[in-house]
């Protein structure tokens, strides 16, 4: 997002601290503005207490002292994540110095998220981030079913809709796979439990009774918790489907889009997705997709034709893949790729967004 608002003239730049997960980025210069990838980026030290239950408490004092000393510099702050101490304080620093602010909740404020910790979430939302929150010059939701979920806390700030973006790769050649082929699913996502991974193992199993001489392969990109990705590989041992997952660990750059491009279907049976930037990566991959009506691009790719949706449950998952045990037809894949080029890539959306930004503060030369 903000390589592309900077070529098309605004002056973004980043500022984050090096907070990786419970570790710590090491190799990510600190204190300095440095260029990544076309972008500037100013990162600070992380602080977290050394009880690993208190890791989520996390502060950075020095990022806090550069926004009171130069957020007013800067005509808009664009804020991405909510209960986290960069962006709460970030949203803080910006009331006090009246400079107008967005927020992009991540889907944090949809009805699955605040269940998760729920009584801490509502004691922030209750303490600190209902003000943020109502203080934001405009939310900003990336599709309209977040939208809808957060219409339930009844704030009063505006809010647009606007997706995320992706690039759309150079496209590889056609494979020639011959015949009898096995059908080549793909997860490639982050393995956290909202992803849920073990019912797609769960509904594979079944399809595997079920039409027990059908060849097909699911491929497993993604890295997590050691102690989730083990109980993942030992559930996929129990319901006989090990000789038939492979598991890749994290993938990226042209790895990544090799698997993307090769999958027949990438699959994703989330519980919740307020956007879905993998699914979307493999629309831009031209690779017709599976999706969970918990994933909030699903109603976009049933109506593009460029994918399968269907409820977040055993059966109904199951009878999908078994219809997707037929490759997908050069007409869905032609599907995904326009769906992808028509509502995701990054020049559009960027377009856009600039749109927001100048309704809420107008851009000066610093952008």
């Amino acid at each position: 997002m903000v390589a592309e608002l900077r070529r098309q003239g605004v002056d973004a730049r980043l500022l984050t601290t090096n907070d990786d997960g419970p570790g710590l980025l090491s190799d990510l210069p600190l204190g300095v503005w440095h260029e990544h990838q076309d972008v500037p980026v100013l990162a600070f030290p992380r602080w977290s207490p050394p009880l690993r239950p208190l890791l989520e408490f996390a502060v950075a004092p020095g990022l806090t002292r550069w926004l009171r000393t130069h957020l007013s510099e800067f005509d808009l702050l664009h804020v991405h994540a909510l209960f986290s101490y960069p962006c709460t304080s970030g949203m803080a620093a910006a009331r006090a110095l009246k400079v107008p602010y967005l927020l992009r909740s991540i889907g944090q404020l949809n009805r699955w998220s605040l269940e998760q910790s729920p009584g801490r979430k509502r004691l922030l939302l209750r303490l600190i981030e209902r003000r943020n929150l109502e203080g934001a010059a405009a939310l900003h939701f990336t599709s309209d079913a977040e939208q809808r979920e957060v219409a339930d806390l009844g704030l009063a700030s505006p809010s647009f809709v606007l997706p995320l973006g992706v690039e759309l790769p150079e496209l590889l050649p056609p494979e020639d796979r011959g015949e009898n082929q096995p059908t080549r699913f793909l997860f490639l996502s982050r393995l956290h439990p909202k992803k849920q991974v073990p019912l797609l193992l769960g509904a594979l199993a079944e399809l595997r009774l079920h039409r027990p001489e059908a060849a097909w392969t699911l491929e497993i990109a993604g890295e997590g918790e050691p102690a989730y990705v083990a109980e993942l590989k030992a559930l996929a041992l129990r319901l006989g489907l090990a000789k038939r997952c492979a598991w890749l660990g994290f993938v990226a750059g042209p790895e990544k889009q090799a698997l993307l491009q090769r999958a027949d279907w990438f699959v994703l049976p989330s519980a919740s997705e307020n956007f879905g930037v993998a699914a979307a990566e493999a629309l831009a991959a031209g690779t017709p997709v599976i999706l969970s009506t918990g994933v909030a691009v699903a109603e976009a790719v049933r109506r593009a034709g460029a994918g399968l949706v269907c409820a977040a449950e055993r059966r109904p998952l199951k009878e999908t893949l078994l219809q997707a045990l037929e490759p997908p037809s050069p007409a869905q894949r032609q599907a995904a790729r326009a769906l992808a080029a028509e509502r995701f890539s990054w020049p559009s959306i960027t377009e856009r967004l600039i749109e927001h930004y100048r309704t809420l503060a107008p851009l000066s030369a610093r952008g």
